[in-house]
């Protein structure tokens, strides 16, 4: 979940910003104004109340008639007329109010202040330079027009139609809880031998799930005691107001060959060690453990760590790991968590213009990689093999263990049933992607964010580099290659409304049970509240171009070409019953309106809007619309996704962003996606949540922030995401 860097108060933030001018469908204004609101003709100045909130400049209740709601409304003012803007801090973020021209060029500028409930009163006198209004902190999330001229100095609404949506509405769905009582669910795992699933919870607990009955009344294991104290942050980085973090037990995988192999391995955060160089955060380790022949003993005292990640950062974290169909052992690792990939504990790489990074190197560090390691294997010191074919085994300079690079935060990785191996990364300010991970790859980061140039002096402005170069150097232990864009790529806001701060890796659907399903890849959105704290999750899908099941996957096939080897948790293959991707499954689903159980929903109006990811080149996308849903969502945070032998698919998630407002709260949940007409109904979200008090939250709709879900900076970054 995916969380940092973006977000929230731990890191210094800047005093001001000058920026070029930022992509207007990403960053700009929603278009939707007040008339009158908060703005009084008088003998002094004019005066305009809004409230800052990192998700947008709302406009408070008690500011007038509005004509209009924000965020971000557009402000209509008399050119010489005086104005006085007063603002209150509603969310205890970081925020101040700037004015800047038609170049970006900051016209005034306030001082930040973060004490929720703050107000603050800026006076200026309107000219015809004016443009935009903004907060220098959240530059892309709260960020409004400015009108001269046209009116006596109110603000006025910029539109008044249909708000645009990014994601289309899709397949239409059901779900059913199959599991509650959990706190905040992050990885499934199923096995053909078992009769039960494995859930793991970010707070340490390995949960079994039944089917029909549920999650088990006590936990298999609990590593609480040796993980890392969640909320304590060591090192320079991380902010212990903040109720948020992305350390705990973040995965879970059975050894392919169970019960003949009895091990089961887990992914989760220690404490530093010995090794940890001062300052630094803490361990990222993955174990296996002995478990009993029906897998419902684990061996606590059986552990032995396999590989060891010091962490520079508390955040970036990845997730899940999987199988592959070729027996070996997938590991994503993040670029060492913070903001950009140049904090301390991030190396130099071969791109100068940025600074860093843990990404594009492949000789310092296992930091920014997807790994592939043999569990069954040993080479010296090690406790696993190195596979033969891995791009820098044996005499090259990078690492043995690296499989492919150029990752932020990978959080979600899957198989599907032809051997396709799936990636979500989390980004940063302004994009999120999924990728199709091939042996040898370069994913970019950090000299992109998704298919976009990336800026580690201005993060938040996807025009600040705009010929970054799209391959590698061809000098070893690099060998030119071209940077893989991804299959899927969205922005954190669309036309002024939030999509998404962190994106939750998924998994191919290769069953047939929901019509119009069939070999989309399933994902995510953790929330799109750049706040963090509305659980504003939404399911989402993408269909594969023709001939993509044609052409064969990113990883190498077992020697007998079974590609359904291993087990279909977290990203293993689907085997047995399920059903298979076949070429023409693609097109099945891609019917105008889109199937939906049965059913064509009705089609949305076309909405013109300026393109901020190169669609054509991406896979078709969509939102699944959950039956019974508020405004067809969740109404959860997506946590990560989980498939079945069967090749059905789980969703895990819960209530509560800032988990450690109430670590002992049980709203976590395992839901299973149903037809639309199976589906039961949502649980309901408490009001207030676990922790908080009640409040009154304007959340804009669809409108994102600067931050992704798992990553705790304030300035410029996205925090990276439940647990990312």
């Amino acid at each position: 979940m995916t969380e940092d860097d973006n977000s929230t108060g731990s890191e210094p933030y800047p005093a001001s910003v000058r920026r070029r001018s930022v992509l207007k469908g990403v960053a700009a204004a929603s278009g939707v104004g007040l008339a009158g609101v908060g703005l009084a003709q008088q003998d002094g100045p004019v005066a305009i109340r809004l409230d800052g909130d990192t998700a947008g400049w709302m406009v408070p209740d008690d500011a007038g008639d509005p004509v209009g709601e924000g965020p971000n409304p557009t402000l209509t003012l008399q050119p010489g007329r005086e104005y006085e803007v007063t603002w209150e801090n509603v969310d205890g973020q970081p925020h101040n109010f700037a004015v800047v021209d038609g170049d970006d060029e900051t016209l005034l500028s306030s001082e930040i202040i973060e004490e929720q409930g703050a107000t603050q009163t800026v006076e200026f006198t309107a000219s015809e330079e004016m443009a935009e209004y903004l907060c220098d902190v959240h530059p892309v999330s709260m960020r409004g027009d400015v009108e001269i001229g046209g009116g006596a100095g109110t603000a006025t609404p910029a539109g008044g139609g249909q708000a645009a949506r990014f994601f289309q509405r899709g397949t239409e769905v059901g779900v059913q809880v199959v599991a509650e009582g959990m706190t905040a669910p992050t990885d499934f795992e199923d096995h053909p031998e078992l009769d039960f699933y494995y859930v793991t919870d970010q707070t340490g607990e390995l949960w079994t799930v039944d089917p029909d009955e549920g999650l088990s009344e006590e936990p298999v294991l609990n590593v609480s005691d040796r993980m890392v104290e969640l909320g304590t942050y060591n090192g320079q980085y991380g902010d212990p107001e903040s109720e948020y973090d992305e350390r705990g037990l973040l995965g879970v995988e059975l050894h392919p060959e169970f019960p003949d192999d009895q091990r089961l391995f887990l992914h989760y955060s220690r404490p530093p060690n010995e090794e940890t160089p001062e300052d630094w955060s803490h361990v990222e380790v993955v174990s296996s453990f002995e478990v009993s022949e029906d897998g419902t003993t684990v061996d606590g005292d059986s552990e032995q760590v396999l590989l060891s990640f010091q962490k520079p950062q508390y955040n970036h974290d990845s997730g899940p790991m999987a199988f592959g169909p070729d027996g070996y052992l997938y590991v994503p690792m993040g670029d060492g968590g913070g903001a950009n990939d140049d904090m301390y504990g991030h190396v130099d790489d071969w791109y100068d213009q940025n600074a860093g990074g843990n990404g594009q190197d492949v000789t310092e560090n296992l930091l920014g990689d997807v790994h592939r390691i043999d569990v069954d294997g040993g080479d010296g010191d090690r406790p696993y093999g190195i596979p033969e074919d891995n791009p820098f085994a044996g005499d090259s300079e990078g690492l043995d263990e690296i499989y492919a690079y150029g990752f932020r935060n990978p959080y979600g990785i899957s198989f599907d049933s032809q051997g396709n191996c799936f990636v979500a990364d989390a980004g940063q300010n302004l994009f999120e992607e999924a990728d199709v991970v091939e042996r040898g790859g370069n994913y970019g980061w950090n000299v992109k964010e998704g298919t976009h140039c990336f800026s580690t002096e201005n993060a938040a402005d996807p025009e600040a580099i705009t010929d970054c170069p799209d391959t590698e150097p061809d000098e070893a232990p690099y060998d030119g290659s071209e940077l893989i864009d991804p299959i899927v790529e969205y922005p954190h806001t669309y036309q002024g409304q939030n999509v998404g701060i962190v994106i939750i890796g998924g998994h191919r659907y290769e069953n047939d049970v929901i019509g119009g399903l069939q070999g989309k890849y399933v994902f995510g959105e953790w929330t799109k509240d750049p706040s963090r704290n509305e659980p504003m999750g939404r399911i989402l899908a993408a269909t594969p171009p023709e001939g993509f099941d044609g052409e064969g996957g990113g990883t190498p096939a077992a020697d007998d070409g079974d590609a359904t080897a291993g087990n279909a948790s977290a990203g293993n293959a689907t085997g047995g019953d399920a059903a298979t991707v076949a070429d023409g499954v693609a097109d099945d689903n891609a019917t105008d309106g889109n199937v939906t159980g049965g059913k064509t929903a009705p089609q949305e109006p076309e909405i013109e809007g300026e393109e901020v990811v190169p669609r054509d080149e991406l896979w078709e996308m969509e939102e699944l619309v959950v039956q019974g849903g508020e405004d067809g969502t969740l109404s959860q945070f997506v946590r990560m996704f989980g498939r079945n032998e069967e090749g059905e698919i789980f969703v895990l998630a819960n209530q509560l962003g800032r988990l450690l407002r109430a670590p002992d709260s049980e709203t976590g949940y395992l839901f299973k996606l149903v037809p639309p007409e199976e589906g039961e109904e949502l649980p309901a979200i408490p009001d207030p949540l676990p922790g908080e008090e009640p409040e009154e939250t304007a959340v804009g709709d669809d409108a994102a922030g600067n931050e992704t879900a798992g990553n705790m900076t304030a300035g410029n970054e996205t925090d990276d995401a439940a647990g990312n």
